[in-house]
């Protein structure tokens, strides 16, 4: 079952990634999977729930990623920093993050929008036990940990969406060094 559980979800995201939300269907993760329908729903209900569960992979990851490499001892702007490589470099191994955040603002589809919150607030909540951790260390700081870590992580994705909107994509080095001195 997990084999099968496994090459669905790998072809959703191929799917997502390819169609978008609102294009990719139950069948088309069938054929990509190389199985029936009825294969699909005897592990996920709908697409919503394919979708759900590949976000909660993806923050798993991330999660993961930053805890190996966050390390005791240095300030909180330098797991920020360590955060944001993870972050960035999911952003480069999954285009579907890239693709939920541009569909939630584009066509406000609602099973993308409700994936665009739960990463937010799965990232932020991360963030935030980042800098509670800091704070029990003895490091203070001049706004609560839950604004703290909404900043960090807004700003991060004005410079990465809304930027490009209208300028240039900045490097991942700028964006970080933007982070460090604007939030922190």
């Amino acid at each position: 079952m997990e084999n099968k559980k496994r090459r669905i979800l790998e072809a959703a995201m191929l799917c997502f990634e390819r169609f978008g939300f609102r294009g990719t269907t139950i069948g088309s993760v069938a054929k990509t999977a190389g199985m029936s329908k009825s294969g699909i729903y005897d592990c996920f209900e709908n697409k919503e729930a394919l979708l759900q569960e590949i976000v909660r992979g993806i923050l798993g990851e991330l999660v993961e990623e930053t805890e190996r490499a966050v390390r005791a001892g240095r300030p909180l702007r330098d797991d920020i920093e360590t955060t944001f490589d993870a972050v960035i470099a999911l952003r480069g191994r999954h285009r579907l993050l890239v693709g939920i955040y541009r569909e939630a603002r584009v066509f406000g589809t609602q099973g993308v929008v409700d994936m665009r919150k739960t990463l937010e607030e799965g990232v932020v909540s991360y963030i935030e036990g980042l800098v509670r951790r800091h704070e029990e260390r003895g490091e203070q700081f001049r706004l609560p940990a839950r604004v703290i870590a909404f900043l960090v992580y807004r700003v991060y994705l004005q410079l990465i969406y809304d930027w490009e909107d209208l300028y240039e994509p900045l490097p991942p080095e700028q964006i970080k060094a933007a982070l460090k001195s604007f939030a922190l």
